[in-house]
């Protein structure tokens, strides 16, 4: 942390009117702003009650070590992985190892490196909204934005009894983010802050969609302005190798990452 920067403010003392004797001040003769120290009572008047300096302490935070590193590279990826390992009712199998082949991808075909790849496995909703607004609010330092998520995308209850589909959720192609905490990130309010990017963005969605193992990859493409969102739905069991696809969706849907060479 920062050391504190100290000011100091002196305030000039005031004299109280009513310790002035009037009947010997004359105001014709004497200049208002001057007053004679004789005429004032000095024991009414203690230097000790002067008020001292003000001390003022200005503390100034850390670093954000995420926008420190944005600042030191042109583009930056965040990857996002769940398999639900605390929980053996729903863990996946294969979600963490497709969130590393997208981080081999891109750092074999897009010029990434270890270092300007950010990973959450396993977050709550708090960790991944963090990461996403602390990124998206700085994303003018940037020019260039991935985001790759892979874990289930439709909505999950928790229950004494175990767990089911979210009541209402019909949809098993919704692309909401459902973090390890089972709080979901819905669709409107990932969008919502995918809005604000300033840079060129692609994000893909990689969802397992819950209570619906025959699902097979699907795939399409919401685009908003500068802001492209991928989204493809695979049951877990599939296990397809998504190597190839996640290649061929970088490259026709986010040809503004400069790929290297397939």
């Amino acid at each position: 942390m920062s050391d504190p920067i100290t000011i100091e403010i002196t305030e000039v003392p005031v004299i109280d009117s009513s310790v002035v004797d009037s009947s010997v001040v004359d105001s014709s003769v004497v200049d208002s702003s001057v007053v004679d120290s004789s005429v004032v009572d000095s024991s009414v008047v203690d230097s000790s009650l002067q008020n001292p300096p003000i001390t003022i302490e200005i503390i100034e935070s850390p670093p954000n070590p995420i926008i420190e590193l944005m600042k030191q590279h042109s583009k930056i990826a965040l990857l996002i992985g769940l398999n639900y390992v605390d929980y053996s009712e729903i863990t996946l199998k294969n979600r963490i190892q497709s969130m590393n082949n997208a981080k081999q991808i891109l750092i074999n075909a897009y010029g990434f490196t270890e270092d300007n790849i950010l990973v959450l496995i396993e977050p709550s909703r708090e960790n991944v909204l963090t990461m996403l607004n602390t990124i998206i609010g700085s994303s003018n330092l940037i020019s260039e934005l991935i985001i790759y998520y892979s874990g289930y995308g439709n909505g999950i209850m928790k229950t004494d009894v175990g767990f089911c589909v979210e009541s209402g959720i019909i949809d098993n192609l919704a692309k909401q983010i459902m973090p390890a905490d089972f709080a979901e990130i819905g669709q409107d309010e990932f969008t919502s802050i995918l809005n604000n990017s300033c840079c060129k963005t692609a994000c893909i969605m990689d969802m397992c969609p819950y209570a619906n193992e025959e699902m097979l990859l699907k795939w399409g493409a919401d685009i908003n302005n500068h802001v492209k969102v991928i989204t493809l739905c695979e049951s877990d069991s599939h296990n397809t190798n998504k190597n190839q696809l996640i290649q061929s969706m970088l490259r026709e849907h986010g040809s503004l990452m400069n790929p290297l060479s397939f």
